[in-house]
């Protein structure tokens, strides 16, 4: 995800006191698939992840979040994978006033990976034990 040059629009107490309106109706799984070749797997495996968002905004004061994650494990490059990983979560918020674009744009950005990357660290840590693979554990997220 490409970080935003542009500076917000609202301020953060504005985004703060906005915040305070907004309720969480909902996370969910869109969709998830997870791909292992067990001839690629071995020591030193190099994580890659890659994250994208983007929402909707509907009646005004509703607005659906996209929050996709994937995780790729290779030895060398990203074609010779040995784990791959992807999931969508759906996020549903609705707030007592109007969303705008200016609030969502920074909700992408500061909130929506604090809500989301909880349910995939532990989607990849349960899948990945499933499969029989030793440990792989996510790390804490870092702004």
């Amino acid at each position: 995800m490409t970080k935003k040059t542009t500076k917000p629009k609202l301020s953060p107490a504005e985004y703060r006191d906005i915040l305070k309106r907004v309720n969480l109706q909902s996370i969910e799984m869109e969709a998830c698939t997870m791909k292992i070749r067990r001839e690629k797997l071995g020591s030193n495996m190099k994580a890659d992840l890659q994250h994208k968002t983007s929402y909707t905004i509907e009646k005004g004061s509703v607005a659906e979040v996209t929050c996709d994650y994937e995780i790729v494990a290779t030895k060398t490059t990203k074609k010779e994978f040995a784990i791959k990983i992807q999931a969508t979560y759906r996020v549903v918020l609705e707030s007592e006033e109007d969303l705008s674009d200016d609030f969502m744009d920074i909700y992408t950005d500061l909130n929506l990976q604090m809500n989301t990357w909880p349910y995939f660290r532990e989607f990849v840590q349960s899948m990945v034990q499933k499969a029989g693979l030793p440990p792989l554990t996510l790390p804490f997220l870092r702004n």
